[in-house]
Order: structure tokens, then C-alpha cells, then sequence
């Protein structure tokens, strides 16, 4: 059994924001947009799933994650406005400085 190659590049914040966001100070915009049908493919610490970044209907930029298995620190769905991309592909989260890979599928 031969495992597929998955080709990826280093994720940033840009790369991986929606096209659609929606804030709530926006008057023109819906006031709902399916934010899922906008994430990314991703790979995180190797677990293939999807991620975004906005304000996802919020007031400030967070960065969502949805992961097909179960990651020992962000679980399968994952939402934080405690980020920061330290490089393309390394993300600090949280309060405590903990980190994780993140590649955007191409």
C-alpha cells in the first residue's frame, strides 16, 4: 500500500482567510455567511483538515480548525483569537505559548 503524497506550502494568516467574512459593524453584508464552506484544506501537526481565518462573524480576527482526527491539544474543532503566525506555517496560540504546524493543501 503506497501513502499519497500531499503536496502543501507553509500556511499564513492571509492564506488561509475566507472570502466572504462578515463583522458585525457591517450593514451591506448578510448577517450569516457558511464559514465552512469557505475553510481551507490544511494539514495541522500531519492530521489532514480544514482551518480559516477572519472575523467569522465576530468582532475580532480568530482562526478556526476543523481536523478529521482528534489532536492531543485542539481536539477535532478549534477556535481561538489568541494567535499569531510566528513564521508561514508556525502558529502561537493561547496564553501559555503553545505552537502548532499548519500547511495549507495545494
Amino acid at each position: 500500500m503506497t501513502e499519497e503524497k500531499i503536496e502543501t506550502i507553509p500556511a499564513t494568516e492571509e492564506s488561509l482567510m475566507i472570502e466572504n467574512d462578515v463583522h458585525p459593524f457591517d450593514e451591506d453584508l448578510p448577517k450569516t455567511v457558511n464559514f465552512f464552506e469557505q475553510m481551507h484544506p490544511v494539514l495541522v501537526d500531519g492530521i489532514k483538515g480544514k482551518a480559516c481565518t477572519g472575523t467569522l462573524g465576530t468582532y475580532s480576527d480568530r482562526i478556526r480548525i476543523n481536523l478529521e482526527e482528534e489532536h492531543p491539544e485542539l481536539g477535532t474543532d478549534f477556535q481561538t483569537k489568541y494567535f499569531i503566525f510566528k513564521e508561514p506555517g508556525l502558529v502561537l496560540w493561547g496564553h501559555n505559548e503553545s505552537t502548532f504546524k499548519i500547511e495549507k493543501i495545494v
